[in-house]
């Protein structure tokens, strides 16, 4: 590997998406060859191999907004396939395809005083896999199915604060929702109940559907178990209508079924969350949604040599902007650098 004997990369890239993918081509590029690329998946663009149907098109474009290509990294429009190996050619034309280091989960992000960024990954539930390097710059880039989607209605200022994207403002005794029947809220909602200083949580999830049919069977397996015995309170088979402050300024959630309650804290998982935790323990300024401040043009946060670029900082789903965005990232660096 490159980063061998405590040597430093000047760019770690975590995401092997579009995005992170096109900042390993620019950098090459650019003459830095010293990057490494981290992704969980076992292979590059995850979410086009997993939800775009055999033969299905992929287009530079989302719903309708157009981008132009300004980098270096651009693509023929075309099926699935061709645009996967259409990006394996450009990977393998480049020569970074030995940069990139699959089935690796990242476990924390920290920036030392000396500058450098150390980054702790490994493979899941590996212990002797779990590795750390150290990086001079570092671009988050992430794909749109972990970002959140927002519910319809709106949230009130009075209780923005206590309805959130993930589980870090939870504290022990609060009454917690969880909303959502994916995976995510599944783990978030027996994931509380488990927890041993959260012991006094009152933890009920709530979906649309009467029933879970989204979650994998381990998640299903436990929400199940602790939705029968009580543990987690059943609300599902209905939607919420609203949310407003209630007179002890807790959350009032007014269902479509004519129902209310009151909670401390509602947790929404619905269609994924962004990296928030890795964002916040990073030390980098969040925003509405969990977007990280950045600079439009270098795509930098608050955080000297921290980038984040693609649909972490926007939801406009276009592959042209991942890939623009990849370009204006490493072009910043790239100038640091000399």
């Amino acid at each position: 590997m490159i980063h061998e004997n405590g040597k430093v990369v000047d760019i770690a890239i975590i995401g092997a998406g579009p995005g992170g993918m096109a900042c390993a081509i620019e950098a090459k590029l650019a003459g830095i060859e010293n990057i490494v690329v981290i992704d969980k998946a076992p292979h590059h663009n995850d979410m086009i191999h997993k939800f775009y149907k055999k033969g299905k098109r992929v287009d530079k474009d989302w719903m309708g907004i157009k981008f132009e290509f300004t980098g270096n990294v651009t693509f023929e429009e075309c099926s699935k396939e061709e645009y996967i190996q259409q990006m394996d050619d450009k990977l393998r034309a480049a020569g970074v395809l030995d940069t990139f280091e699959y089935n690796h989960e990242i476990m924390r992000v920290e920036k030392g005083e000396d500058g450098l960024f150390s980054i702790v990954y490994g493979q899941e539930n590996v212990s002797e896999s779990i590795e750390t390097i150290k990086a001079k710059n570092i671009i988050l880039s992430v794909g749109r199915m972990g970002k959140p989607n927002k519910p319809k209605y709106p949230f009130p200022k009075e209780i923005k604060d206590r309805l959130n994207f993930n589980l870090s403002k939870v504290q022990d005794g609060e009454r917690v929702m969880i909303v959502g029947g994916g995976d995510t809220a599944g783990e978030y909602a027996y994931g509380l109940v488990e927890l041993e200083d959260m012991q006094d949580c009152v933890v009920t999830l709530n979906y649309r559907q009467a029933e879970i049919k989204r979650m994998n069977p381990t998640n299903t397996q436990m929400c199940t178990k602790y939705l029968d015995n009580g543990k987690i309170l059943n609300k599902m088979g209905v939607d919420i209508e609203s949310v407003e402050p209630s007179p002890a300024g807790k959350i009032k959630v007014n269902f479509t079924d004519g129902s209310t309650a009151e909670y401390d804290r509602a947790v929404y998982a619905l269609g994924g969350t962004t990296p928030k935790d890795l964002l916040v323990n990073s030390g980098v300024k969040t925003g509405e949604w969990d977007v990280p401040v950045f600079n439009p043009e270098t795509m930098e946060t608050n955080i000297e040599g921290l980038y984040t670029i693609g649909d972490v900082v926007t939801d406009q789903g276009s592959i042209a902007l991942a890939f623009n965005h990849a370009s204006f990232a490493v072009s910043n660096i790239a100038s640091k650098l000399k």
